[in-house]
């Protein structure tokens, strides 16, 4: 290869361009530096080839993660089927009691039902109700144990005063009980003498029984009066009724020294009138004395 040589005019030019600097007396400008060279870049590595070693740990690396993705979705499945077999447990049952809901409905229906009676069938009689008790009929001239429920005097009674009291026994007719004990008896006051009012009369009392008043409000009308009195053993005036059995409380010929009170006998031939034998004092009936009453009319009594 030939050298580069350069052409004689250049080499002849720089050479009077430099006698001309000289002779001014000025120095030549220095030639700016030479930009520095970019460093070069580094060339880029080549990746090296994987052992045998590196290769072999990568691929059993890979075949584990493999098996252990393969085992997720096998037990991903197993909990779907679980799953499913749960609720499908869960409707059989459901199903199965809703068929017996149904079958017991159906039964209870048909229980319930009026069957078809067949043409050979007897039609069974018709159940009668029960028949009332029959009434119990109080005859005429039963008499009665009536207590005084409050007190009646020959000093304060007026004629048509209303009192009333109440049977001390119950009444009975063939065993039956008409009227039982405590059933209410009323009546009126249908005389009065006085002894302190009317000097030498004989204080009288008159009393007559009307009505009885049953328990469940009903109200009976009666006719009753008082049962003439006779004498009794110890020789005293008392209330007495058929046979003789004592029944009442109305002693005559006592006088009270503490209040002065003379209590009435039923005597003499008045019926119904409490008498005192001795004048100027009064017929006083406390309340709670049982009277002797007689019915003077029959009474009809139906039972409830």
């Amino acid at each position: 290869m030939t050298p580069y040589t350069a052409p004689r005019s250049s080499l002849a030019l720089a050479a009077a361009t430099l006698l001309v600097l000289t002779a001014c007396g000025q120095k030549q400008p220095e030639a700016p530096p030479a930009p520095a060279a970019a460093p070069e870049a580094p060339a880029a590595a080549t990746p090296a080839e994987p052992t045998a070693a590196e290769a072999a740990s990568a691929q059993a690396a890979a075949e584990l993660a493999a098996r252990e993705a393969e085992l997720a979705r096998r037990e991903a499945e197993l909990a779907l089927k679980e799953r499913e077999a749960a609720v499908a447990s869960a409707e059989a049952d459901l199903a199965s009691k809703q068929a017996a809901a149904k079958k017991a409905a159906a039964a209870k229906a048909a229980a319930a039902a009026p069957r078809p009676t067949t043409g050979t069938a007897t039609p069974s009689p018709p159940v009668k109700p029960a028949a009332p008790p029959a009434p119990i009929v109080i005859p005429e001239g039963t008499q009665m144990a009536v207590e005084l429920t409050q007190e009646l005097s020959t000093k304060t009674a007026k004629v048509g005063q209303r009192f009333d009291g109440r049977l001390s026994s119950a009444v009975t007719v063939d065993g039956k009980t008409a009227l039982p004990a405590g059933t209410t008896v009323t009546g009126s006051v249908t005389e009065v003498i006085s002894g302190s009012r009317k000097i030498g009369g004989t204080p009288t009392l008159g009393l007559a029984f009307d009505e009885f008043q049953l328990a469940d409000g009903r109200k009976l009308p009666m006719s009753g009066q008082l049962v003439e009195a006779g004498k009794s053993e110890t020789g005293k005036d008392t209330a007495k009724i058929a046979g003789g059995a004592v029944i009442g409380a109305i002693i005559g010929h006592q006088i009270s020294s503490k209040n002065g009170k003379l209590v009435g006998a039923l005597i003499g031939g008045a019926a119904g009138t409490i008498a005192a034998q001795n004048t100027g004092g009064e017929v006083v009936v406390p309340a709670g004395t049982v009277l002797g009453v007689a019915l003077t009319s029959s009474v009809t009594v139906n039972p409830k």
